[in-house]
C-alpha cells in the first residue's frame, strides 16, 4: 500500500513538469514514451484505488461515504503538490465566456468513483474496469471523430472499432468461468 502511495505522490510531483511541455501539434504527431509510461502508471493506480474505494465503502457505510472521504484526501493532494510545486495563480479571465459542460467533469468524476467503488466487490477490479474503459473508449470513438467539445477530430477507422471490439471480447474471456 504505501509503495502505491509513494508512486502515487511522486507522480504527482513530476506531473507539473510533463504538463508544461504543452499540447501536441496535431493529433497524435508523436508519442513520447514517458507519457505512455505515466498513462501505464496512472492506470494501475486506478486498479488499485477501486479496491481500495471498496473496502473503505465497506468501512463507512457506502460509495458515497467513500466517494467523499477519497474526494476529500485528493483535495488536499491536489493542493499540497500545486504549493509545493509553486504553481503560478490559475488565470480566470477566460471563465465568464466558457460553455456551461466545462464544469461538469466533476460530476463524471463523482460517478466513476461511486459506481467503480460499488462494481468492484460485485464484479471483481479487472471486469469492473475492463467494462467502464470500454464505455470510455467507445465513447472517446465519437467524440474524436466528430471534434466534440473542441477536441481535435480523429476519424473512426476500422482499426480503432477493432480495438474497442478486441476489449469487449476481452470482458467476455474475464468473466468466463
Amino acid at each position: 500500500m504505501w509503495l502505491c502511495l509513494a508512486r502515487g505522490s511522486i507522480f504527482l510531483i513530476f506531473l507539473p513538469h510533463f504538463m508544461r511541455a504543452g499540447p501536441l501539434e496535431g493529433p497524435l504527431r508523436t508519442v513520447n514514451n514517458l507519457y505512455l509510461l505515466l498513462a501505464l502508471g496512472t492506470g494501475a493506480g486506478v486498479a488499485v484505488m477501486a479496491v481500495f474505494n471498496a473496502r473503505l465503502g465497506g468501512l463507512l457505510g457506502g460509495p458515497f461515504w467513500a466517494a467523499a472521504a477519497q474526494f476529500s484526501v485528493a483535495l488536499g493532494v491536489v493542493l499540497a503538490v500545486t504549493f509545493a510545486t509553486r504553481q503560478p495563480a490559475p488565470t480566470t479571465s477566460g471563465l465568464g465566456g466558457a460553455p456551461w459542460w466545462v464544469w461538469t467533469g466533476g460530476v463524471f468524476s463523482a460517478t466513476f468513483i461511486v459506481v467503480s467503488t460499488f462494481l468492484t466487490p460485485r464484479l471483481g477490479v479487472a471486469v469492473t474496469l475492463a467494462t467502464i474503459i470500454v464505455g470510455q473508449l467507445s465513447a472517446a470513438l465519437v467524440v474524436d471523430h466528430f471534434g466534440l467539445f473542441g477536441g481535435p477530430v480523429v476519424r473512426v477507422t476500422l482499426m480503432r472499432v477493432a480495438g474497442v471490439a478486441l476489449l469487449l471480447a476481452g470482458i467476455t474471456l474475464m468473466r468466463w468461468r
